[in-house]
C-alpha cells in the first residue's frame, strides 16, 4: 500500500503548496495628502485592481480611488492586459492628483478600444466620428441651399 505524499517544508512543517503567503505587496505608497478617498481597504474590501491582481489592497493604493470593487475589476482587466499594472501605476504616480481621474478614464477607454480593435484602437472611433461630422455638414449645406 502506498503512503500519502508527505513532502514538508522544514521551515514550518506544512505540506508544500499549502503555506500562506505572508504580507502584501512589496511596494507600498504612503497616503497622499488631500487624496480623501485614496485609502485602499477601509472597509476590508480590496479595490477592483487589487482584486484582479489578487493582492491585499493597502492604504494609499494608487488604484483604489479609480477602480471600484464592483465594476472596477473588469475595467482594470482591460487596462492591465493592454498597458500593464506597473506601467499604469508609474504613470499615475507622476501625475498631480487633480489629473489622475481624467488619465484613468482615458487609459481605460483606450484599453477597451485596443481590445476591440487591436490595430487602430480608438483612432477608428475618431475617424468614424469625423466622417459623421462631415456627413452632417454636407447634409446641412444641402438643406440650407433649398
Amino acid at each position: 500500500m502506498a503512503e500519502p505524499n508527505t513532502n514538508t517544508n522544514s521551515l514550518n512543517d506544512q505540506p508544500k503548496g499549502t503555506r500562506k503567503r505572508i504580507g502584501g505587496p512589496t511596494e507600498s505608497t504612503p497616503p497622499e495628502p488631500g487624496s480623501g478617498s485614496g485609502s485602499g481597504s477601509t472597509s476590508g474590501v480590496p479595490c477592483g485592481a487589487c482584486k484582479f491582481l489578487r493582492r491585499r489592497c493597502v492604504d494609499g493604493c494608487i488604484f483604489a480611488p479609480h477602480f471600484s470593487p464592483e465594476q472596477g475589476t473588469a475595467l482594470f482587466a482591460a487596462v492591465h492586459k493592454v498597458f500593464g499594472a506597473s506601467n499604469v501605476s508609474k504613470l499615475l504616480m507622476q501625475l498631480p492628483l487633480h489629473l489622475r481621474r481624467h488619465a484613468v478614464e482615458t487609459i481605460s477607454y483606450e484599453a477597451q478600444a485596443r481590445l476591440s480593435d487591436p490595430v487602430c484602437g480608438c483612432v477608428s472611433i475618431i475617424i468614424a466620428l469625423q466622417q459623421q461630422v462631415q456627413s452632417s455638414k454636407f447634409q446641412s449645406k444641402i438643406v440650407s441651399e433649398i
